[in-house]
């Protein structure tokens, strides 16, 4: 590796609302930024789950496994609200997708990957404590900003 930092950056509207992305490469760890409000916000570490492929059938194909775009990913909250609400639900979800398509993108990478998250939420989702019997809002209507910024991460490989 090389001993610059490498690091790309992106811009783009995303459901009206405009959105930097940038992504830094560092020897020890990749750090992702996505914000629509001019901030880090929170900060999750995550990285493919070490028994991802010992739990695999040992017969199995290993380009198959290398390409799995769903391999189990551990995430772990370094700053920010880690409590159960469905915006750090939803912040999970993003630093799983950018890290499982980081490993896609370059298998033999395994460079822990930082997200930092800070996205203009309803209220709804953006609640700081939720009540057990509130309904939970549904995620999925999320999916289109998920693929656009994991999209935007993408275009900004430096790995």
């Amino acid at each position: 590796m090389s001993s610059s930092v490498s690091a790309k950056v992106a811009a783009a509207v995303i459901d009206g609302v405009h959105t930097d992305v940038a992504v830094l490469g560092f020897s020890n760890c990749i750090v992702v930024l996505a914000t629509q409000l001019s901030s880090v916000g929170s900060l999750i570490q995550s990285v493919i789950s070490s028994n991802a492929f010992t739990q695999q059938d040992q017969f199995a194909d290993p380009e198959k496994l290398l390409s799995e775009h769903d391999l189990p990913v551990d995430v772990r909250f370094v700053l920010g609200n880690a409590s159960a609400t469905p915006s750090s639900s939803l912040y999970e979800i993003m630093a799983i997708h950018a890290t499982q398509l980081k490993h896609k993108q370059n298998p033999s990478d395994g460079r822990p990957l930082l997200f930092g998250v800070a996205l203009r939420l309803p209220r709804e989702i953006s609640g700081l404590s939720r009540s057990l019997e509130a309904e939970l809002p549904d995620l999925t209507a999320y999916t289109p900003l998920v693929n656009a910024i994991t999209t935007m991460v993408g275009e900004c490989r430096v790995w």
